[in-house]
């Protein structure tokens, strides 16, 4: 069933609450379901889950039904004016969206209207990067660069865009026979660019080589159209996550090889925002929200739409999480640089995750 629209008053925040004396578990609430755990990694760097979310405790909290962005906004501006940011309106979508490593009050998105463009929090456009000039393209992906000060983006006919950030266009080549789903700059290495498609391929480049779109150093080949490809924060492996049901672990040693796959229901839907897989940020574990699917074969009865931990080495599983109170899909998770708090976007909602709560704070 499509969703339903939302008035043009509604809008989107993350609120932090307080939970109840005790989260009840899934199983209270669906004795079908699985129960959600937490246990140690099983990367060799040893660990265990309070090392995930430990630290939360000096965390204020809002009153209730105050944005946190709102609230972050107070704190760092004092009491000024909520600042109000021009919106692209019905149909529209932002695809992409970075801050400005050189300046955090800026930030860098990518967006069905059209453009790839910087602004900041007070609704300036500071520059205009790209700008398609037809409602028939437009951007899917950006990322950005500190060091080389360099910004790349792509879009939903197969172009991948290099620009400086003084918004010098270095190249714009046509790099996938489809859309560019996402782009990503190695950390550790910020010549090396990965770009996925849903022309069902990922390929790695080095910046300072590409001549066209056969020069790319490895094509990796996928069975489905490609939501992500994601470095891993040391640049050694990277992430792929497909619109069905596997994501892939690959190596530096060998790109043309994937080291291992992970079975994982996350299937495309026309009205859902794209599932990608991400890494923590100091550990070597995966997470991805989960979209159950009838089809699957390890699915079970009444399975809970929750986010899904993996041990980036042995694919193994290794915890749960689950908010009986928000059960939608969980379509992007994203860690603080720290590793010990998690945000995930969920339909208009974004919770926030730490173990100190004994669960999740919405």
């Amino acid at each position: 069933m499509p969703p339903r629209k939302r008035s043009d008053a509604q809008k989107t925040e993350i609120v932090l609450r307080s939970r109840n004396k005790r989260s009840r578990s899934p199983r209270e609430l669906e004795p079908e379901a699985k129960k959600h755990c937490v246990k140690g990694s099983g990367s060799g760097r040893g660990c265990d889950s309070g090392c995930l979310w430990a630290g939360l405790g000096s965390l204020q909290v809002p009153p209730p039904c105050h944005s946190i962005i709102r609230a972050f906004h107070q704190y760092k501006l004092g009491r000024a004016a909520w600042p109000s940011l021009q919106q692209i309106g019905a149909g529209g979508s932002i695809t992409g969206l970075k801050f400005n490593p050189l300046n955090t009050n800026q930030f860098f998105a990518s967006s069905m209207e059209g453009t790839t463009r910087l602004q900041d929090f007070k609704g300036n456009t500071l520059r205009v990067f790209t700008s398609s000039d037809t409602c028939n393209v437009w951007f899917c992906s950006l990322d950005v660069s500190a060091s080389s000060r360099m910004v790349v983006t792509g879009d939903n006919v197969g172009n991948v865009i290099l620009l400086h950030m003084d918004g010098k266009e270095l190249w714009n080549l046509r790099m996938h026979k489809k859309k560019v789903t996402h782009v990503a700059l190695n950390p550790c290495c910020d010549w090396f660019l990965a770009t996925a498609s849903v022309d069902q391929t990922v390929k790695i480049w080095d910046l300072r080589q590409v001549r066209g779109k056969a020069s790319f150093l490895y094509s990796l080949p996928h069975r489905h159209p490609v939501n992500a490809a994601c470095f891993s924060p040391d640049g050694a492996r990277l992430l792929t996550t497909d619109q069905k049901s596997e994501i892939r672990v690959y190596s530096a040693s060998q790109w043309d090889c994937p080291l291992g796959l992970i079975p994982h229901p996350h299937r495309h839907f026309q009205h859902l925002t794209p599932i990608k897989a991400t890494w923590h940020p100091r550990y070597n574990l995966i997470v991805v929200g989960r979209y159950p699917d009838p089809n699957f074969k390890s699915c079970t009865p009444y399975e809970l739409r929750t986010i899904d931990v993996f041990d980036g080495n042995s694919g193994k599983m290794m915890c749960q999480l689950y908010d009986p109170e928000s059960s939608g899909i969980s379509s992007l998770n994203e860690f603080n640089p720290m590793g010990d708090t998690l945000a995930s976007a969920m339909g208009y909602h974004i919770l926030i995750w730490s173990q100190e709560e004994n669960g999740t704070q919405k």
